[in-house]
């Protein structure tokens, strides 16, 4: 289902933030679905998350139908420069200062969110699953079945600009609606897994108020509104050039 894919993005941003790497590194500059380039001379390394090419078959050959074995890809934008200048035009954040550091600084970075992506941990030997790495896996994921990575280096004036764009094909986990009875809770018309994700996140953060605003959506859905009766339409005894409403007819009885 589409909405699988919102709990995909927002639940990918949740687990890059809880590798220790990932976080010191990007310190939140991780955007769901960011439109526009990246900017030289913002703060970086920035990381935007995206998903792309939904298919899926259904589970029931012979029906078809919904719910679908839904996969898609997940392409994760990371953005590194060599130094940016601040906002207020003052001092200078210095990244790497070679091609070679600002190279393996993507590796680096880009090495952390496999791990934490496919195996929930952020490191093989760490040996435990962070909270949102497990989520991740448990609720949203079934299994990532192919990697591709690719890099970018943008000829903009002779900026020092260079980006990783690493695709995962992910099948997704889907609802199996057994009861009519909504659950309860805010969240409560949202389809697993994002009502399981909404329920993870934050209170007030914006990932949590855009699940909230969905879920507000989605419950006019359920609890569609009621329409005002419909008068009665009356018909006069003895309109003119119409039939009797009631009709009576002697048959002979047969025995």
């Amino acid at each position: 289902m589409s909405l699988a894919r919102t709990a995909l993005r927002l639940q990918v941003i949740e687990a890059l933030n809880s590798h220790p790497v990932i976080d010191g590194q990007c310190q939140g500059r991780i955007y769901d679905s960011r439109i526009g380039n990246f900017d030289d001379k913002e703060p970086v390394p920035v990381i935007t998350v995206s998903t792309e090419d939904l298919s899926g078959e259904g589970w029931n050959p012979q029906n078809g139908g919904a719910p679908f074995k839904d996969s898609c890809n997940l392409v994760l934008d990371i953005g590194m420069a060599q130094f940016v200048e601040d906002a207020d035009g003052g001092d200078f954040y210095f990244q790497p200062g070679t091609d070679s550091e600002l190279e393996a600084a993507l590796d680096l970075i880009e090495q952390c969110a496999e791990w934490i992506l496919t195996t929930g941990m952020p490191h093989p030997r760490a040996r435990q699953k962070t909270h949102a790495g497990r989520l991740l896996m448990s609720a949203v994921t079934r299994r990532v079945s192919k990697r591709d990575s690719q890099r970018f280096s943008p000829d903009d004036g002779g900026e020092r600009l260079a980006i990783h764009m690493l695709t995962f094909r992910v099948e997704l986990k889907g609802e199996d609606v057994e009861t009519y009875a909504v659950p309860p809770g805010p969240f409560g018309a949202l389809p697993d897994p994002l009502r399981t994700v909404a329920q993870s996140l934050t209170e007030g953060s914006a990932s949590y108020l855009t699940c909230l605003k969905i879920a507000q959506d989605l419950a006019r859905a359920i609890t569609p509104a009621t329409t005002p009766p419909s008068q009665p339409v009356v018909v006069p005894d003895s309109a003119p050039g119409t039939l009797p409403t009631e009709l009576s007819i002697d048959f002979p009885q047969v025995p």
